[in-house]
């Protein structure tokens, strides 16, 4: 076969092919569409940086626009800065003014829809990309973005042409909303429904980033719409809700508040573990008055209603998890589970085996229980100590079987200091077990004429300290401002005024305490607090601790003298 009759055969075959019928497809059509949906949409959506940057540095020096491009270029990048590590346009009160007037500014294209719309686009964008919600944003800025929301909602109407107007116009005529005072609280209902349709749309044709503000912000509506809701439902919708706001450290703090005082209004709420877990995790111990700002924010009910959650979980782990030999007392647990509510103050002295132990159990107990535990050394590693706080007695239980209930008058003498390591040696120095207690009771039935050792114990405590089953505590936490970065002084909630006494100090491993007159910082805080007086620590600057007053009152005068602090005229008192 020739050359010729082989191209003459490659030829007939290509014929054949071409014979046949064109394949039916949907393909190009579909193709076609997206096309001309783009264009109606508005094509010039994705404006170049380096572009946005180059019209910005040339706005900040003539403070007019001579083209629409450099106008819209400029709307897009209000928030691009003038210069490396300079201010942008949002952040400048005469630029941003100048970006919006109706000479030489965006307005002087206001008459003009297909035109002036082109901008409109860019501040939409710069609107939801400026962060006017955080703290460090400066007050300017906040202004100009305020400023920026009024101005794009009173102009949406001069955006809409008689003839044809891209997809993202309609999106914003029809949702202005997003310009107003509360522009998530129309979308909160449906999200927290699952149904995101709204906002997956909006965002898409306004160019709403994931960063937005407005994605974040949504979160804390949809905490909002969920405090509106019946209790049962809006229960069935906190492990959501608290899943939300883990990931907002911005918000977190805004939405917790609003679930405990939902939660908290509810008549008798049962626990919520998720709730408590999330609020000890994220602002610490309730009742500790190193928390007392994280904890601020919230109704007095919430707090004390989280505390005596708290207080049930350790008192459950104390009594079972930490028992001795790992076999649960479920009558002594049940028994101080009745005094829950009676309880100011409670503390744990861990042995060896619970300070140290891996155990994911003991590792999660012990996060919980941070500031209110120290070390309690004991031959019987397994060994712990309850240390509870009612009114003026000072209770402590041991979780090892057959040790003694020991109590104390918080109005006398103390002979420890919770604060640093504790021992159980008999009268030995910081011994949990002393002499000087008042009250010392074993756990045993058909004693002293009592069947059970429970309605013993019930009835001493109401003979001695009058302190009964199911009462309130003393100590009392008002409502206070919003939670803020905690003050170097910290000052603990009105207590019923008690003569200065030793105390239990802090609970926290390693804190210091006063040399031979030991007190409790809470107590002497709140001693402060109910005399009106100053507190200056100083002593992890190598000073001393002062209370700022004169010696013009007695009852402060022998109060401090009792603590062990002296007087320096026209200074106050140190120790």
């Amino acid at each position: 076969m020739t050359a010729l009759d082989r191209l003459s055969g490659l030829l007939r075959g290509s014929l054949r092919v071409a014979e046949r019928p064109f394949p039916q497809t949907d393909d190009l059509d579909s193709v076609i569409t997206g096309l001309k949906k783009h264009n109606k949409a508005g094509s010039g959506s994705n404006v170049p940086e380096d572009m946005q940057e180059a019209a910005v540095r040339k706005f900040w020096h003539a403070q007019r626009f001579e083209t629409l491009k450099d106008a819209r270029l400029v709307s897009f990048g209000m928030c691009v800065p003038s210069r490396p590590s300079g201010p942008c346009i949002m952040e400048d009160r005469q630029r941003f003014q100048a970006v919006l007037d109706s000479q030489t500014g965006i307005d002087q294209w206001v008459d003009e829809p297909r035109w002036y719309r082109r901008c409109y686009q860019g501040l939409v964008r710069s609107y939801f990309t400026y962060d006017a919600k955080v703290a460090q944003a400066p007050t300017v800025g906040k202004q100009n973005w305020g400023d920026l929301r009024d101005y794009l909602n009173e102009r949406t109407r001069n955006i809409v042409d008689k003839k044809v107007n891209p997809d993202w116009v309609t999106t914003a005529v029809g949702n202005r909303q997003l310009f107003g005072e509360d522009p998530c609280a129309p979308y909160a209902a449906d999200v927290l429904s699952g149904d995101t349709t709204k906002v997956d749309l909006l965002c898409e044709q306004l160019g709403v980033v994931k960063s937005s503000w407005f994605l974040r912000e949504l979160v804390l509506s949809q905490v909002r719409q969920a405090t509106k809701l019946s209790h049962e439902h809006f229960k069935d919708l906190i492990p959501r809700l608290l899943e939300l706001l883990s990931t907002n450290l911005v918000l977190r703090d805004r939405g917790l508040i609003l679930m405990l005082d939902k939660f908290a209004s509810t008549v008798q709420p049962g626990i919520n573990e998720p709730l408590r877990n999330a609020a000890v995790e994220w602002w610490g111990n309730p009742w500790l008055p190193s928390n007392e700002t994280r904890w601020g924010g919230v109704i007095s009910a919430a707090r004390e209603m989280v505390s005596e959650w708290l207080k049930r979980e350790f008192i459950e782990a104390f009594f079972t998890k930490l028992a001795e030999d790992g076999v649960g007392d479920r009558r002594r647990a049940n028994f101080w589970l009745r005094y829950v509510k009676s309880m100011d103050n409670i503390q744990f002295a861990l042995g060896a085996r619970a300070l140290h132990s891996r155990d994911r159990d003991f590792e999660a107990l012990r996060k919980k229980m941070k500031g209110l535990y120290t070390e309690l050394k004991t031959t019987d590693s397994s060994n712990n100590a309850f240390i509870m706080t009612l009114g003026d007695l000072v209770a402590v239980e041991f979780g090892g079987m057959g040790n003694a209930f020991y109590g104390y008058d918080v109005r006398k003498t103390l002979p420890f200091d919770a604060s640093r390591p504790v021992g159980t040696t008999v009268n030995a120095s910081n011994s949990l077990k002393h002499k000087n207690r008042m009250l010392w009771m074993q756990h045993q039935d058909g004693i002293k004429g009592w069947k059970k050792w429970e309605d013993m114990f019930e009835a001493t405590l109401k003979k001695h300290f009058d302190i009964t089953p199911n009462a309130a505590a003393r100590r009392v936490v008002p409502r206070a401002v919003a939670p803020a970065p905690a003050p170097t002084e910290l000052t603990p909630a009105p207590v019923a005024p008690r003569p200065p006494v030793q105390s239990l100090g802090t609970g926290q491993t390693g804190r210091h305490s006063c040399d031979e007159h030991d007190l409790s910082m809470a107590a002497l805080y709140a001693f402060a607090r109910a005399h009106e007086l100053k507190v200056e620590d100083n002593r992890n600057l190598n000073g001393n601790l002062w209370v700022r007053t004169d010696d013009n009152d007695l009852r402060v005068d022998k109060a401090l003298l009792d603590w062990g602090f002296q007087y320096k005229p026209g200074k106050g008192w140190w120790r």
